[in-house]
């Protein structure tokens, strides 16, 4: 798209802009910050999961980069969904800040060796007017700052059929976030230009270059809308350039919740569209005091059959959140998946010769916190 092609070169690569954009007051003539901030801050997060699935002859993972899963790999896998993570923020005048984030998860290499998710450099012009530089996660999600996040996240994890549609969650470049004012509505426009490489399950770098987008949020009390458009070129994959955007909303009055995402994804070269798919869910649940149980319906499905086996599932998790403690919480959730007629949905390492189709059952068991 020319218009995006223009405004990708402005500036830009990523996503927290939900920072940003948490309801600061309007434009102050005074510093673009609340002045009365540590010097440094140190935070934390953590998951221990633990999830299990029916199906013996293939592997249930959370996105396709993690090599092994629950089912073929082990009954019982606690790597699909735990994490930890240290950040690092640190404010050195009222205009420029900095944050370095390291995660560790399991990864393509089949270790937890800990990752840079997010170092970066913020110079604020403004409370409503920032740009950064470094590594920044890509806004591409309604939950995209939080994923990693498990405390932050109402259910076990993000649905699958969603969040696994787009592997680049990162990008080493620049982005440009700006928020206007409309009355009690607030609405954030970040562009962004940047690059990334990714090791695959197979130990094979993905290099991703000319990674642009533009991602707007928009905020009204209880309500959070979300749209995102982004391009980039893959020089050592066919078909080499990819195609993403998304729509997503949550309202979260406090004694009820809900959210819904629909993405899709569209990779094609010079001599057509190779592969076009799309997902979406909807998430809504009730609080009573400390419990919270919800309910999640998705789906994946292929808009163009380029193969043999198109990826296609749908499913329907039920679950429950206890905040246990503060800064603590444990979670329940079982998930039934149904596979597409010709597909393995979102299982991997599946044994040759299992039918394709069926029904998966999983369990997940999962404690959250925050420090």
């Amino acid at each position: 798209m020319p218009g995006l092609t223009k405004v990708s070169t402005i500036m830009s690569v990523c996503s927290q802009v939900l920072v940003l954009a948490m309801a600061a007051p309007p434009a102050r003539a005074a510093a673009p910050e609340d002045p009365v901030r540590p010097l440094l801050a140190i935070n934390g997060f953590g998951t221990l999961g633990a999830v299990h699935s029916s199906e013996s002859r293939g592997d249930f993972v959370f996105d396709n980069l993690q090599p092994k899963g629950a089912g073929r790999n082990r009954d019982w896998s606690a790597d699909v969904d735990s994490r930890l993570g240290v950040q690092l923020t640190a404010n050195f005048t009222p205009h420029w800040s900095a944050v370095l984030q390291l995660v560790s998860e399991y990864r393509s290499d089949n270790t937890f060796t800990p990752i840079v998710n997010w170092a970066n450099v913020k110079y604020a012009f403004s409370p409503d007017f920032s740009v950064r530089v470094g590594r920044i996660a890509l806004a591409s999600f309604l939950a995209s700052d939080s994923r990693k996040i498990g405390y932050s996240n109402i259910t076990a994890r993000p649905p699958t059929e969603v969040y696994r549609l787009l592997a680049l969650r990162d990008s080493d470049g620049v982005d440009m976030a700006y928020r206007s004012h409309f009355g009690d509505i607030s609405n954030t426009v970040t562009l962004l230009y940047g690059k990334r490489t990714v090791t695959n399950t197979r130990g094979i770098d993905v290099h991703s270059t000319a990674v642009r987008g533009i991602f707007d949020r928009l905020e009204r009390g209880a309500l959070t809308l979300h749209a995102a458009y982004q391009e980039r070129h893959v020089d050592n994959q066919n078909p080499p350039l990819g195609k993403f955007m998304s729509l997503g909303a949550s309202f979260d009055p406090g004694p009820w919740f809900s959210s819904a995402e629909w993405v899709k994804a569209v990779n094609y070269d010079g001599n057509g569209i190779k592969a076009i798919r799309a997902a979406w869910y909807v998430t809504a649940g009730a609080r009573f005091d400390v419990f919270a149980p919800y309910l999640t319906v998705a789906e994946l499905r292929p808009l163009s059959v380029t193969a043999s086996a198109p990826v296609a599932q749908h499913s329907y998790a039920a679950g429950v959140r206890w905040d246990l403690a503060r800064n603590i919480d444990l979670k329940l959730q079982l998930d039934q998946l149904h596979l597409g007629d010709n597909s393995y949905g979102t299982l991997q390492n599946v044994v040759a010769g299992t039918p394709r189709g069926g029904r998966v059952t999983l369990v997940s068991v999962v404690a959250d916190f925050i420090f």
